[in-house]
């Protein structure tokens, strides 16, 4: 699979990429202009290798318009372009024989995929993208659900094994009400750069939050050895889905969180399941009955129980996530000797 690690660009190479920096910035900005120049023999002032990749991150990009800080790409070219060495990396289009070190947080696997440098508060970095290999599945001892929301939290961790359940995340319902209205009045003063910078600023908050609940649950995962079980909301915006009008009016990101905790998982060896998400809400998971919850309060007629709507939904995943999983003695617990789904744990050991 796919990473990045980010390193400091060493002084000794800095003075390159000043000298670099404002002739890409000249060309990329040419590219805009004119796109019909799709070749680097129109752009000679820099190197051909950062002239194709300009070319392909900004002038084959249609809805780039403008450029205001300009990165400098580099395709790996398998080998050829970024050569990996023991302390690092080696760019023989911009610094020849020199060396830029790096220390890897993952083992490399084959090439380097592509390296970007940047600059940032007077500093020059550079990112770099590689193939690193996925890691060997924990033997499990069990499985937790998450149920992904857009009012409330952002996702409810529910844990069968041991009753715990933790909100994640912050209430996104009033922060999205906020930039709805904030839109709404710019979209009515005309003011289309202002609109246009605070669709970016709730697109980083809103990556933000999915990646601090996307690491929680990967670290609660890992500390326990659950596998993580989530609901399967693929088509969900389908034209027959019942919850399209709700999840179109939602505007949270679900897939981005889905995919975050895709590569968590796959980096750290955690099984990720997916399951049916009909009724996840309505279904008791205590006794499999299923009822319409009150708001946020689910209370089931049936046996009595009571509980937060969100909760008994991430049990009854769990509860299914759980049906799917293979039956061992030791490495993996069945639904048997983990105890009814659902049951109430002691005071202490349920987090909120």
């Amino acid at each position: 699979m796919t990473t990045c690690v980010k390193v400091l660009v060493a002084d000794n190479l800095v003075h390159k990429l000043d000298i670099l920096y404002p002739l890409a910035v000249s060309s990329a900005r040419e590219m805009i202009r004119d796109r019909r120049k799709s070749s680097s023999k129109y752009f000679k002032d820099i190197p051909c290798v950062v002239a194709k990749s300009l070319i392909a991150k900004y002038q084959r990009n249609r809805r780039c318009k403008k450029i205001s800080r300009v990165v400098i790409p580099i395709c790996g070219d398998k080998g050829k372009q970024v050569k990996l060495i023991t302390p690092g990396i080696r760019v023989p289009a911009l610094f020849k024989k020199e060396i830029l070190p790096v220390r890897w947080l993952r083992p490399v696997s084959g090439f380097i995929r592509q390296v970007e440098f940047f600059k940032r508060d007077s500093k020059w970095f550079c990112s770099i993208c590689y193939n690193t290999p996925a890691a060997t599945p924990l033997m499990v001892e069990g499985v937790i659900g998450i149920d992904r929301n857009s009012v409330g939290n952002v996702a409810m961790l529910a844990d069968p094994q041991n009753g715990k359940v933790r909100r994640l995340g912050f209430n996104p319902a009033a922060t999205k009400a906020v930039f709805r209205n904030r839109r709404k009045n710019l979209q009515k003063a005309g003011k289309y750069k202002l609109l246009a910078k605070l669709k970016r600023k709730q697109s980083r908050r809103t990556t933000y939050e999915n990646h601090k609940v996307s690491k929680s649950i990967v670290d609660y995962a890992a500390t326990y050895r659950r596998t993580v079980v989530l609901e399967r909301l693929d088509n969900v915006r389908a034209k027959d889905s019942k919850i399209r009008r709700y999840t179109e009016k939602s505007q949270w990101a679900f897939a981005q969180l889905d995919s975050m905790l895709k590569y968590k998982c796959a980096l750290r060896g955690i099984p990720l399941l997916y399951v049916d998400p009909a009724y996840t809400s309505q279904t008791c998971s205590r006794c499999g009955s299923i009822h319409k919850p009150d708001g946020k309060q689910f209370y089931c007629l049936t046996c009595g129980r009571t509980e937060h709507r969100d909760a008994n939904a991430a049990f009854v995943i769990a509860q299914r996530g759980q049906e799917r999983l293979p039956v061992f003695s030791g490495d993996v617990l069945s639904a048997a000797s983990s105890g009814l789904i659902g049951d109430p744990p002691a005071e202490k050991e349920r987090v909120a």
